[in-house]
C-alpha cells in the first residue's frame, strides 16, 4: 500500500534553503515509491490552511525548519486534534526541539532517519489556549518584550550585543509585572515578575536548566533585575543557561494559568516568535505526538 507523506515548510525562509531540502526529501521518498504532498504557501497562514486541509489524507508528516516552523505545523495538529507520525529536517537557527530528541542536524542524515524507517517515540507538547502549540518554550516579561522589540536587521547588523543594550535601557524603569500564577487547579500565587520561562522539558538549547519532572512543564520566574545581573540574564536569554540565583521561583506542572494583576499589557513569546497577550492557560499534552527519532535516542 502506497504511503502518503506531507512535507511542510516555509518557502520564503532564508535563500530558499527549506525549498531545496523539501525537493531533496521528495526525491528520496519517491525512490521508495511513496506519494508526497508538498505543503507550503505565500504566507504562514496560507501554509497552515493547506496543512489543515491535507491532514486527513496524510499517513505521516515531515516538517522542515526550526522551532517556529514546527510550532506552525504542530499548532494545526493540536487545533484539529489529529496527531500523526512526524519527522523533522532541521533548518534555520533555533532547533531546540530537534536537538532535545537527537534529530540529526544535517539534511542527508535527517532524511535517512525518516526513511530507515525511524523509531517512533511518543513525545509531549504544550498547548496554549485552544489552538496554539508550545513546542519548546513560552516566555513573557522583559526578556520576551525585549526579543519582540529587537528587529531582525538589528540582530544581523549589531549581533547579540543589541540585547544587552536594550536590557540596560530598561534598568530602573520599574518594568516588572504583577502576575497571578495558578498552578494546576488549586495552588495560586501572585508574584512580582520580571521574566517567566515555561518549557516543555528541562532542556533549553540542549542544556539542562532544571531537574527532571516527567510529563510536566517547567516554569521559572525571575522576580527582578539589577544592574549587576544584566550580563547573566542576557546570557541566559541567548543561550538558555542560567545559574541558580536569588529571586527565582520554579514550578513543575501540567497546567498553568497566568493573569496580569496590575492592568499592564503583557505579550508572550512562543518558540521564538511573538505570541498572544496574557491572560493565558497553558497545558501539557503527555505522549501526544509520534516523533521519528534515531534508534539511539535516549529517554531524557
Amino acid at each position: 500500500m502506497t504511503k502518503t507523506w506531507g512535507i511542510f515548510y516555509n518557502k520564503n525562509s532564508g535563500s530558499g534553503e527549506a525549498t531545496k531540502k523539501a525537493e531533496l526529501c521528495q526525491k528520496r521518498l519517491a525512490e521508495k515509491d511513496s506519494k508526497v504532498v508538498l505543503i507550503t504557501g505565500d504566507s504562514l497562514d496560507e501554509s497552515q490552511r493547506h496543512l489543515a486541509n491535507s491532514l486527513p489524507d496524510l499517513d505521516s508528516l515531515i516538517v522542515i525548519g526550526g522551532d517556529g516552523t514546527l510550532n506552525a505545523a504542530f499548532s494545526v495538529i493540536v487545533k484539529n486534534n489529529h496527531p500523526l507520525p512526524v519527522g523533522i529536517i532541521p533548518a534555520g537557527t533555533v532547533n531546540n526541539f530537534a536537538k532535545r530528541y537527537h534529530i540529526p542536524q544535517d539534511t542527508e542524515n535527517a532524511i535517512a532517519n525518516i526513511i530507515v524507517p525511524a523509531r517512533l517515540r511518543m513525545v509531549g507538547l504544550g498547548k496554549c489556549g485552544m489552538d496554539k502549540a508550545v513546542v519548546s518554550s513560552l516566555t513573557f516579561g522583559n526578556l520576551a518584550t525585549l526579543s519582540n522589540e529587537v528587529r531582525q536587521r538589528d540582530k544581523q547588523k549589531f549581533g547579540l550585543g543589541v540585547y544587552l543594550v536594550k536590557a540596560i535601557q530598561q534598568i530602573g524603569k520599574n518594568k516588572s509585572y504583577l502576575i497571578k500564577y495558578q498552578i494546576g487547579d488549586h495552588q495560586v500565587e501572585t508574584l512580582r515578575t520580571w521574566f517567566t520561562l515555561i518549557t516543555t522539558s528541562r532542556l533549553v538549547g540542549g542544556f539542562a536548566y532544571d531537574t527532571g519532572a516527567k510529563e510536566k512543564m517547567h516554569v521559572l520566574v525571575l522576580h527582578n533585575i539589577h544592574l549587576q545581573q544584566v550580563g547573566e540574564y542576557i546570557y541566559f536569554a541567548v543561550t538558555g543557561k542560567l545559574r541558580r540565583a536569588k529571586n527565582i521561583t520554579t514550578y513543575t506542572t501540567q497546567k498553568l494559568t497566568v493573569t496580569p494583576q496590575d492592568g499592564k499589557k503583557v505579550v508572550s513569546r512562543i518558540d521564538g516568535d511573538e505570541g498572544p497577550e496574557l491572560p493565558l492557560t497553558i497545558t501539557f499534552l503527555p505522549e501526544y505526538l509520534p516523533l521519528m527519532v534515531p534508534p539511539q535516542s535516549n529517554k531524557r
